[in-house]
């Protein structure tokens, strides 16, 4: 969450008490977060690039996800809730920079440095009419009539949905965390 009383946004993570100096050009925390996303168990990924000078010797996911992927206290989680991945940034880039550029005019591929924070807060921003948002709306849809026979919305849904490859369990965190200890 960008903390507009403060001048500049986070550059660096605490892991073991300890502050790192990292780099935070959107592009590495997207590399970040597909290789998280296509962690298989047992497998390490590598993640010295995220590091500007050295590397702590060890580092659990959820001290990088503490900076990759901050909280926000709105909206806020009622119910249930839906397990649908609803997007996905290698699958849905051309929806991503489409959308970028077809609302604020910025070119993802030229940008010479954007900060993930700032990244993750346009990316948030994005109007409903974006193409986006539209497939992100499709990926979460849940059918309330189950006597309907044809749901438009529920084959759009499918027909966008995001398959788990292998989705990361708290063992496989577990497991990458002890490798770093």
């Amino acid at each position: 969450m960008i903390d507009l009383t403060k001048k500049g946004l986070p550059n660096v993570v605490e892991i073991g008490g300890n502050p790192y100096s990292i780099y935070t050009d959107f592009r590495k925390w997207l590399k970040f977060e597909i290789s998280v996303s296509k962690m298989q168990p047992e497998e390490h990924i590598d993640i010295k690039y995220l590091f500007k000078s050295h590397m702590p010797p060890y580092c659990n996911l959820s001290d990088l996800f503490v900076f990759s992927r901050p909280v926000s206290p709105l909206p806020r989680q009622i119910g249930a809730g839906s397990d649908a991945i609803v997007i996905d940034y290698e699958l849905d880039a051309e929806l991503i920079y489409a959308a970028f550029l077809g609302q604020y005019g910025i070119d993802l591929t030229e940008v010479e440095e954007l900060h993930w924070h700032k990244f993750l807060a346009l990316l948030k921003g994005l109007n409903e009419s974006t193409r986006l948002r539209e497939v992100m709306g499709y990926r979460c849809y849940e059918k309330r009539d189950k006597d309907s026979n044809v749901d438009v919305y529920e084959q759009l849904r499918l027909a966008w949905e995001i398959e788990r490859i292998a989705p990361v369990q708290q063992e496989d965190i577990d497991r990458f965390n002890n490798y770093f200890d």
